[in-house]
């Protein structure tokens, strides 16, 4: 009697991973495999990438190798090349969205951030493409001609030390036409942290609506009008008077949002820089006022937190929060590796599509947990300063190893090679979100 895949399985602890979100039930709605007996599950291409991707070369018949490792069976890789179909791509992006609601201990217990439910930051990282591409993922315009990148928006709760959601869109897809989609998942109480980006009255209008918060920098070019009077606010000449402000104002010619407005002077070294980008970065067509230049000289946050919960100063701190999804973004491209490799003759947009959902499978099902558990443990409460960056890259190293083996067996090796190194004269990105929060 032929044995079936899930009994030729051999990753056990990846597999109760996976199983969780039911990728074999989901492979049987959507009808992915119609043969009986297959040498490889969907969930065995999808491990099989996952080892490929710490090789340096890629081709079909590498990925077939992994994918033999795991099954015990010989595939060839055009037996591969056939099974990446328009339904393998639901099945990823499906598996990747029950992915999100994972349960998982905290990441970050905060005072600053007691009043919360959820703490999610936003941003968006790209990949550049073969030109190849460049009608599915159009990049830049360049004189150079047609280029191709792919944007991944990405949505980290910070709270829980998960991602809870992603999109894959093109470069030309702006940051403020993705500001309102993850609006609909927000629930009372939570709080999305954004740049200038997402900056756009209705949204923030729309997660007022779900009764949840939101912290953003304030765009320079937005209208301000006193919240009491009605009138109009120069910005500039204002603070040139009080220095510092916390007020409520309306935003926008329609006054449509209502937000507390804080502004706090930056150093001197901050606004010679930020004048001097600004100098060099405007359009030809348009000069810079001088109250932008004089705003420039401050940070300027809008946000519906009411001054009972956050007063200017632990504004501030929250909103440093937000550099950590970019901490996590460099540990994806610089030590993970994670990096379309397939060559130009391989590449169309199915198997792009595939490399990025595959990919992002792996941050939420495999890296994020491992870091979560080792930086939070739940038996001793201690705070362990693991370096995202270390564990990417020992990740890629021994990914092998890692999915085959109950965490716990391989727990104190980790922390021994991916833990920050002890230095006095500068404190590393986990000490530092914890004393942002503390």
């Amino acid at each position: 009697m032929q044995k079936t895949h899930t009994q030729m399985y051999s990753f056990p602890k990846i597999k109760q991973k996976i199983g969780y979100l039911k990728p074999y039930a989901l492979e049987k709605r959507l009808t992915i495999n119609k043969r009986k007996n297959r040498k490889a599950s969907i969930v065995d291409i999808l491990l099989g990438y996952w080892l490929l991707i710490s090789k340096n070369e890629f081709s079909f018949d590498n990925w077939a190798m992994q994918i033999s490792t795991i099954t015990g069976d010989t595939i060839s890789g055009q037996a591969i090349w056939k099974r990446i179909t328009p339904k393998m791509i639901v099945f990823l992006k499906t598996l990747l969205g029950k992915s999100f609601k994972q349960k998982t201990n905290y990441f970050l217990n905060s005072k600053l951030f007691d009043a919360f439910e959820n703490i999610y930051i936003q941003d968006a990282t790209h990949f550049s493409l073969s030109r190849i591409l460049s009608k599915v993922f159009p990049g830049s315009y360049s004189k150079y001609g047609d280029s191709a990148t792919a944007k991944i928006q990405a949505v980290f709760n910070l709270k829980k030390g998960f991602f809870a959601d992603f999109t894959l869109n093109s470069y030309r897809d702006t940051d403020q036409k993705d500001s309102s989609r993850f609006t609909e998942e927000l629930k009372k109480g939570d709080i999305i942290i954004r740049d200038l980006g997402y900056h756009v009255l209705e949204t923030f209008k729309k997660i007022e609506n779900r009764a949840a918060y939101f912290l953003s920098r304030y765009k320079l070019n937005i209208l301000v009008y006193n919240a009491v009077r009605g009138e109009q606010i120069n910005l500039g000449k204002l603070l040139k008077k009080k220095k510092r402000l916390d007020m409520n104002v309306y935003l926008g010619t329609k006054k449509s949002l209502k937000v507390r407005l804080i502004a706090i002077p930056l150093s001197d070294k901050v606004v010679n820089e930020r004048i001097r980008k600004a100098k060099n970065d405007r359009n030809k067509k348009t000069n810079h006022s001088k109250e932008y230049y004089e705003l420039l000289k401050y940070s300027i946050y809008i946000t519906n937190v009411p001054k009972e919960i956050w007063n200017p100063q632990q504004i501030t701190q929250a909103y440093k929060v937000r550099w950590y999804i970019e901490i996590l973004f460099k540990g994806w491209k610089s030590n993970l590796k994670m990096k379309v490799s397939i060559p130009e003759r391989y590449l169309t947009k199915q198997r792009a599509e595939f490399f990025f959902y595959a990919s992002l499978l792996m941050v939420n099902l495999l890296i994020m947990p491992v870091f979560t558990r080792i930086q939070y443990s739940n038996e001793s409460h201690n705070r362990v300063a693991i370096s995202i960056m270390k564990l990417c890259a020992y990740i890629n190293q021994n990914i092998q190893m890692i999915i085959r083996n109950d965490i716990d067996k391989i727990l104190n090796q980790i922390e021994y090679y991916c833990i920050y190194e002890s230095r006095k004269n500068r404190i590393n990105s986990i000490e530092t979100i914890y004393s942002i929060v503390s």
